[in-house]
């Protein structure tokens, strides 16, 4: 079930949508306030947050701001902006937050309901894209750190490239070892071993 925070400071409209959602099959919960909001909005407890731009205290754009700044420990949670003001420095606003949309209000469930749906489909999509760079970044450190180890085994043992490669490989083998592993652990070797020749 897609579970949905709606967040504006007018209880009317967000009693409204929120029932509206739920008769879709929503799971939905609710929030008055930016406070409010930012201590419901996590991972586990909702896929999307809806966010009014306007309210007192802490608008929608310091909202998404803050739920921006967790991004980086995994805590984000996609936004999109729900707002009686469509005027274009908001929305610019809006957009350099991060938000995957924005509408203008009033509007009824039929309207959101799709919007809803597509923004998570396109926060899906992202989430994937960063996976997939992540584990290419990841692939490319073990390459890059694999290559120094094998580099140190040419200069040590006088092998060249495929016979220093098949020996850490074995060493990898002998030990049960992931071959990342065993070339971290000769690169640490040889540092130590560089800053103990640098202290006599």
């Amino acid at each position: 079930m897609t579970r949905i925070l709606l967040v504006d400071d007018d209880r009317v409209i967000l009693n409204m949508l929120a029932e509206g959602l739920r008769e879709l099959g929503y799971e939905v919960a609710t929030a008055m306030s930016g406070a409010e909001a930012l201590r419901l909005a996590t991972p586990e407890s909702c896929d999307l947050v809806v966010l009014d731009v306007r309210m007192p205290g802490m608008s929608g754009i310091d909202v998404a701001r803050k739920l921006r700044l967790r991004e980086p420990d995994g805590g984000a949670v996609p936004f999109v902006f729900l707002s009686a003001y469509g005027d274009n420095g908001i929305v610019r606003d809006a957009a350099d937050a991060g938000a995957l949309g924005y509408l203008v209000k009033p509007i009824d469930v039929v309207q959101l309901a799709p919007f809803i749906q597509a923004a998570i489909a396109r926060a899906r999509d992202i989430q994937a894209l960063k996976n997939s760079a992540g584990q290419l970044e990841q692939a490319l450190s073990i390459e890059q750190r694999t290559r120094i180890a094998v580099g140190i085994i040419m200069a040590r043992k006088h092998l060249d490239r495929d016979a220093a490669f098949a020996h850490l490989r074995n060493q990898a083998r002998s030990r049960r070892r992931k071959i990342a592993e065993v070339a971290d652990d000769l690169i640490a070797a040889l540092e130590t071993e560089s800053a103990l020749l640098r202290e006599t």
